[in-house]
């Protein structure tokens, strides 16, 4: 009786533990294909970065006519995304992956200060471009004498300065905190950056809300100047002279279908209202109206219900203007959607990351799901990928010199 009953508790014992079994490979299998989905993810988002990036390097570093002070800033820009795509998210993604740091600390503080270094800088170079496009819309005469290498080497370096200053004293300075280096050894397979609240403070409002105060000031400035100067082709008085010219009745016809006898053109020498049967004309001989119409002659009738203007002629004027119209207002638009995906981008890839950044140290109870984390992560991660989209594709100039790239143009001797 007590090996039946040992027997028992010995299959009972074994299903438990098929059951645990069970209940240890499912998550397990989650986590692979979250890792597969991941990395496949992850490698074509850097894989189209560095492309990206270095398409618009190469086609500024090939083509003549793309070499001027303005795209030599977006060809700074590519090559700060460059250095984003290559040197921080391969780290980054394995992190992503891993959901653990394996690198060692060293190499976690050099990955930090990469991050913060290579991130603010591209971040500056948009606040530069935004500049330099400033400079260049509202005072573009005497900025076009100022419109120098030398100008344009200073706000690179100026970019990189502030990246150096923010990059610099989380590794050298808050490192060799005990505090900090308590942190370390308490979680080493985590690799975060330093919530010192008067750090987080300084490196937040210098790394993204000033720069973005800065752009919405200077594209808000570059929309108004744009749009008074397409306001301003619009509304200019055009002074042209009016002179008479008599029209020949010959043009029409009697009640009785038979045509009048044909007058003589003749010009009138003052420039006093036009008489009856004459044709407003502007100085490049462009017809506006006929005033009225009327025989002369004894033998000739006078036309009947004939009105006081006759649309002989179409009023090409006021087409013209009408047709100015619909082009200041496209153009207008096409200012708008152009700074609206400018801006739109920038807010929607890195304001998530910062209100992150900034409240998270100051809010110890606050608390998000750990996808949202890293989908803000990532968010910002992308406008390295975008910015070549944004400053380079959408420009007629590298969409030639991209093709050229593709068919090898550059290629053959």
């Amino acid at each position: 009786m007590e090996e039946i009953n040992d027997t028992s508790s010995l299959f009972q014992n074994n299903s438990d533990i098929d059951q645990q079994l069970e209940n240890v490979t499912f998550p397990i299998h989650v986590a692979l294909s979250y890792q597969i989905s991941t990395s496949l993810l992850i490698g074509a988002l850097i894989f189209c970065s560095i492309f990206g990036n270095a398409c618009v390097v190469a086609a500024i570093a090939l083509e003549r006519s793309l070499q001027n002070v303005a795209n030599y800033l977006i060809g700074s820009l590519a090559v700060t995304d460059l250095m984003v795509s290559v040197l921080v998210l391969p780290m980054a993604a394995l992190y992503q992956v891993l959901d653990k740091w394996t690198l060692g600390q060293v190499t976690c503080d050099i990955f930090i200060s990469l991050d913060i270094l290579c991130c603010t800088s591209s971040i500056l170079h948009l606040c530069a471009i935004a500049l330099d496009r400033y400079w260049a819309i509202t005072n573009p005469i005497d900025y076009m004498k100022k419109r120098t290498l030398k100008r344009a080497a200073l706000l690179i370096t100026v970019t990189w300065f502030v990246g150096f200053s923010i990059s610099i004293p989380p590794m050298l300075i808050m490192k060799s905190q005990p505090k900090s280096k308590a942190e370390d050894m308490a979680n080493p397979e985590a690799c975060m950056i330093s919530h010192d609240p008067w750090y987080t403070i300084y490196s937040t409002f210098c790394a993204f809300y000033i720069p973005l105060i800065l752009m919405l000031v200077l594209y808000g400035r570059i929309f108004k100047a744009a749009r008074f100067r397409i306001r301003k082709t619009v509304r200019r008085p055009e002074k042209k002279r009016v002179k008479c010219l008599t029209v020949s009745p010959a043009l029409f016809k009697r009640a009785n279908g038979e045509l009048s006898k044909p007058w003589k053109s003749a010009v009138e020498p003052k420039p006093a209202a036009c008489a009856n049967g004459a044709v407003r004309h502007t100085e490049d001989g462009e017809s506006l109206e006929i005033i009225e119409v009327h025989s002369n002659s004894k033998n000739n009738l006078p036309l009947p219900n004939t009105p006081n203007s006759v649309p002989l002629f179409e009023n090409k004027h006021e087409k013209n203007s009408e047709a100015k119209r619909k082009l200041a207002l496209a153009r207008e638009r096409k200012t708008v959607k152009t700074l609206g995906i400018i801006m739109g981008t920038f807010i929607l890839c890195w304001l998530p990351f910062f209100i992150k950044a900034l409240v998270m140290p100051f809010c110890p109870a606050c608390d998000m799901p750990l996808w949202l984390k890293d989908v803000i992560n990532w968010l910002g991660y992308s406008n390295s990928l975008l910015n070549p989209i944004i400053y380079a594709y959408f420009n007629k100039d590298f969409q030639s010199a991209f093709k050229k790239i593709i068919k090898c143009h550059f290629c053959r001797p």
